[in-house]
């Protein structure tokens, strides 16, 4: 690896422990939408649309929150109109509640003041939340982003979010290296490691679920702390 001089890391679900805080998200979320809908529905049944919709959303790029909850009453067969205020409002408690739950994983910081005492220059490269400035806001709170030398935020800091190979490109620019000279690490082969190829750079799959998908990586790990058995 002596080519390599910085590690790009993914944010959700790479270095904080996301499902923990979407499930917490999502179930205010439901309970919210049985409210609206006067108990018609349960709340368990709108949780699991909740999280297949997230799922099928992040998968598509689509991330502004508030294109997602018309189309969940549409496949609840609720023809009632969602108001704009609710509208914000469940967008609101779903961010509030998604930033208040989340952690990193307890591996994290170790692993990013591992690589920093070895020399690594380290890069935070995340997607939009749908908001402009949304993404950046909850970061604030994550205290571990002081460790990063770069943060970039696709769709956001470039026009198009991951899988382009835009945001890969400008964190390394703006570290002054070379693609070739960078490794990629992320949990989602969908947006990091096909955006990490496509920018030429050393691509590793952090496999914390099966997506489905088929992007083959350089490298797949278990846990962050791998990486210290590879750097």
């Amino acid at each position: 690896m002596e080519k390599i001089k910085a590690i790009l890391f993914d944010l959700d679900e790479t270095i904080i422990n996301a499902p923990v805080s979407l499930a917490a998200a999502q179930r205010v979320v439901a309970s919210e939408v049985s409210n609206f809908v006067r108990g018609r529905i349960n709340k368990k049944e709108i949780y699991l649309k909740i999280r297949a919709l997230d799922d099928r959303m992040n998968m598509s790029g689509r991330y502004n929150r508030h294109e997602w909850w018309p189309m969940l009453l549409a496949e609840l067969g609720i023809k009632k109109r969602l108001p704009p205020q609710d509208t914000e409002k469940l967008t609101k408690l779903y961010w509030d509640t998604f930033t208040e739950t989340t952690k990193p994983y307890p591996d994290a910081e170790s692993t990013l003041l591992y690589l920093k005492k070895k020399g690594y220059k380290l890069g935070l490269v995340t997607d939009t939340d749908g908001v402009d400035g949304a993404k950046r806001e909850r970061m604030k709170r994550l205290e571990l982003v002081k460790l990063f030398d770069v943060i970039v935020v696709g769709g956001e800091d470039t026009p198009r979010p991951k899988p382009s190979p835009e945001p890969f490109l400008l964190a390394a620019s703006r570290l002054g290296l070379n693609p070739n000279e960078c490794a990629v690490v992320g949990d989602k082969p969908f947006t990091d490691i096909k955006g990490g190829k496509s920018a030429g750079m050393l691509t590793i799959w952090l496999k914390r679920r099966d997506w489905g998908i088929e992007e083959i990586p350089n490298m797949m790990i278990r846990s962050l702390k791998d990486l210290t058995n590879i750097f």
